[in-house]
C-alpha cells in the first residue's frame, strides 16, 4: 500500500507536506449517512436525482454499492466485475440512464501487485446501464511500462464526456457522445497532476484542479488559462483541491491535505477568485476527505477515505482500526 497511498497524497489528493497556518475546527456539515462496510475505503460518490439513490465506489475492492431513498445498501457492481480495478471518480447521466467510472490500478486494491515501470498501471472509463447494472463499454488502456489514472470526470448536458489523465502524460480526454470513442482532448505541458474538474453553467470552460491551483480550459479553442486571484482572496487556498464543483458562478473544492472544504468565487469573467469562503474544517469524522456531488444547494462528500490505514507490510488496518466511511453534507449558500 505504500506505493498508492503516496500517489494519493502526491498526486493531489493532499500534499501532506506543505506547510499550513493552522485553521481552528470550523464544522457547518452534518453527517448524511454512512456505510456499514469499514474496508471500503471509498473515493467517490454519485447521485441520481431520478430515484434519489447514492452510488459509492470502491478503491479497496472495486466495486460500488447503490444506496436507495430508503436508506437500503446493494452491491450495484461485483468486486472486480468486468476488470474493474479501484473506483476514482464517478458521474451520472440522468437523462441518458449512464453511470460512468474512471477505474485505474493501484495496491489499494484486493490482489493487485503490479509494478508501473514493468508491467504499467492500467485505467480506463465504464460506462452502466443505471437499469440493469450492465456494463455498455469500457475504454481501456493498458500499455507495458506506462503508468495511466484516470481521475475525475464531468458530464455536460449535450452527455459529452471529459476526464483527467495522470502519471504517463497529464491530459484531458473526451467522448462525445454522438462518436462514443476515447480521444485526448488536451495535453497539459504545465499541470502534473491533474485532478478534480468541472464545468462552467453555460458549458463553455473546464476547470480542472492541481497542485498548484486551478486552470480554466476553453473547451473549443483549448486555451488553458490559470484562475488568478484578486484583493480579497488567499493565494494559497486553491491548491491541491481533489473534488471540484461549479455552483452559482463559485468553485467549491475539498482539500484532502487541508482537511477543508471552501468556496471560491469567480468575478464575473470567470478567470479570478474574488473571495474564498470557508465552508467546512477539520470535522471529526475527517480522515482523507475527497470527493463528492452536487445535490441541489448542498455538497454530499466522502469524509473519511482512510487510505492512510495501511501497515509497514501493505496489510490493512484491522478492522477495530477503521471507520464507517461516512459521508457528509454541508449547505453552499450563506
Amino acid at each position: 500500500m505504500k506505493t498508492v497511498f503516496y500517489i494519493i497524497l502526491f498526486t493531489g489528493f493532499g500534499f501532506y507536506g506543505i506547510a499550513q497556518k493552522p485553521i481552528e475546527q470550523f464544522n457547518k456539515s452534518f453527517i448524511a449517512y454512512t456505510i456499514p462496510e469499514k474496508d471500503l475505503l471509498p473515493e467517490n460518490v454519485a447521485y441520481d436525482p431520478t430515484d434519489k439513490s447514492f452510488y459509492i465506489g470502491s478503491t479497496r475492492k472495486g466495486k460500488i454499492i447503490k444506496r436507495s431513498k430508503d436508506g437500503t445498501h446493494r452491491d450495484f457492481v461485483q468486486p472486480q466485475q468486468d476488470g474493474l480495478h479501484m473506483i476514482i471518480g464517478m458521474k451520472i447521466d440522468p437523462v441518458r440512464r449512464h453511470l460512468w467510472v474512471c477505474s485505474s490500478g493501484g495496491s489499494n486494491l484486493i490482489g493487485y501487485s503490479r509494478k508501473d515501470k514493468n508491467e504499467g498501471r492500467p485505467a480506463g472509463i465504464f460506462k452502466y446501464d443505471l437499469q440493469t447494472g450492465k456494463l455498455i463499454k469500457k475504454y481501456w488502456i493498458d500499455i507495458p511500462g506506462e503508468a495511466h489514472f484516470f481521475n475525475d470526470m464531468v458530464l455536460d448536458t449535450s452527455g459529452n464526456l471529459y476526464a483527467t489523465h495522470m502519471f504517463s502524460s497529464p491530459m484531458l480526454y473526451t467522448i462525445q457522445n454522438n462518436e462514443d470513442e476515447l480521444k485526448v482532448l488536451t495535453r497539459f505541458s504545465e499541470i502534473k497532476y491533474p485532478n478534480g474538474i468541472t464545468i462552467s453553467d453555460d458549458q463553455t470552460y473546464l476547470f480542472v484542479a492541481h497542485a498548484e491551483g486551478i486552470t480554466r480550459i476553453h473547451i473549443k479553442t483549448k486555451k488553458k488559462e490559470n484562475i488568478q486571484y484578486l484583493e480579497d482572496a488567499d493565494t494559497n487556498s486553491s491548491k491541491s483541491i481533489d473534488g471540484l464543483y461549479f455552483y452559482k458562478n463559485s468553485l467549491i473544492g475539498i482539500q484532502p491535505g487541508k482537511n477543508s472544504v471552501r468556496k471560491f468565487v469567480l468575478n464575473a469573467k470567470q478567470n479570478a477568485i474574488t473571495k474564498t469562503v470557508l465552508l467546512e474544517h477539520n470535522h471529526p469524522m475527517m480522515n482523507n476527505p475527497t470527493t463528492g456531488v452536487l445535490v441541489d444547494n448542498e455538497l454530499y462528500y466522502i469524509a473519511n477515505a482512510q487510505f492512510g490505514s495501511f501497515n509497514k507490510d501493505g496489510s490493512l488496518f484491522a478492522i477495530e482500526k477503521l471507520y464507517e466511511p461516512t459521508i457528509l453534507k454541508v449547505k453552499l449558500d450563506d
